[in-house]
């Protein structure tokens, strides 16, 4: 009997599970199920938490630590990846990530992205000509001005290649700000006046670089570090989540896949914006692969629009749950085990080709 190819390609569970021990958890159940399951196991970050280390762990480089400033001046060591001597791989969320600080310090007015600065600084003076930054997970929402104000080196001579989560502009209800303040830790009465700054520093920028960037895809992302980065020359910014499959060689794998089951924490109207589940279920989908999404919880609003992406989508935490308790790693990680052996069951699922 031909044997089943299976993708894992899921991001992490935010607060509960890293993809790694997402991907292991969906392993475990379908090794368990049956023998007959040649599975493929991709850690997934679409430029948030986690980028660098996904990437490294897939395609290999070398790990090098970086010594930095957090978002709340505390000191930051995240590590980077170089892929080859002239292009390294960084992440905004080991630098300045919103799971670096606790929630009660928390608090966007005050959040620097300076340590960002630091580390393009200290890539530069390694010789690195290509850098590679991942966007997402952070803390911060000062439009990148601490990352500008900090960068010294000559960039004359350096490429930027920026994997945004997220398509948001700098302003408006889409935007750093209103979209994603709040879980930042701003309250109500923070918001109009971060979006005001944030509207005065983008000006600023578009007045140094002389193109209007406010309004670029990508440019809200990480609290508005995106639009800085915009600012600088020979910047290009793509869809996190499409660099990392193109640098999986992701349609490749897919030509023999009978499935691929992706997913996150939570499934909702934000995961259509350039998040990983959407970015890998389209790539499913122009192959004519089942892609399910198997996350903890799903918003049951955004059902016909799953239905449109997903072959399936599986709410593995039960409902009678509270979060506390559905985020908890251990049981995390036997809902996700549950749901896939459940899964296993249904054999219209496995065949290649939907």
């Amino acid at each position: 009997m031909d044997r089943k190819k299976i993708i894992i390609a899921s991001d992490s569970w935010k607060g509960s599970l890293d993809s790694f021990e997402v991907a292991d958890a969906m392993a475990r159940g379908f090794g368990d199920a049956c023998n007959d399951f040649d599975i493929t196991k991709l850690y997934i970050s679409d430029g948030g938490e986690g980028f660098t280390r996904c990437i490294n762990a897939t395609i290999g480089g070398n790990l090098i630590e970086l010594s930095v400033t957090g978002a709340l001046g505390e000191t930051a060591c995240p590590m980077v990846c170089a892929i080859d001597g002239e292009t390294a791989v960084m992440d905004v969320a080991s630098i300045v990530g919103i799971n670096l600080i606790a929630p009660e310090e928390r608090n966007p007015w005050n959040a620097s992205s300076r340590g960002v600065g630091m580390a393009i600084n200290q890539l530069c003076s390694l010789g690195f000509k290509h850098i590679i930054i991942g966007l997402g997970g952070s803390v911060t929402n000062d439009c990148g001005l601490g990352m500008i104000e900090e960068i010294t080196c000559d960039l004359s001579h350096i490429r930027f290649t920026i994997a945004s989560d997220v398509t948001s502009p700098l302003l408006g209800p889409n935007g750093a700000t209103y979209m994603f303040a709040r879980q930042k830790g701003a309250t109500e009465k923070m918001l109009e006046p971060l979006e005001r700054r944030n509207r005065q520093r983008g000006e600023w920028l578009e007045k140094m670089c002389g193109r209007k960037i406010m309004d670029l895809p990508g440019a809200g992302s990480a609290g508005g570090i995106g639009c800085a980065l915009l600012a600088l020359p020979n910047t290009r910014m793509v869809s996190g989540i499409e660099l990392l499959l193109s640098l999986y060689d992701f349609d490749s794998l897919l030509s023999q896949a009978a499935l691929v089951v992706t997913g996150e924490g939570r499934l909702d109207f934000q995961s259509l914006m350039g998040k990983a589940p959407y970015g890998i279920a389209m790539r499913a989908q122009a192959k004519g692969i089942h892609c399910i999404a198997l996350c903890g919880q799903v918003d049951e609003r955004g059902k016909d629009e799953f239905d449109r992406i997903f072959t399936k989508t599986i709410q593995a935490s039960p409902s009678h749950l509270s979060i506390d308790e559905m985020m908890k790693p251990e049981i995390a990680k036997q809902n996700i085990y549950l749901a896939i052996k459940a899964l296993t069951s249904s054999a219209k699922y496995f065949s290649n080709s939907l």
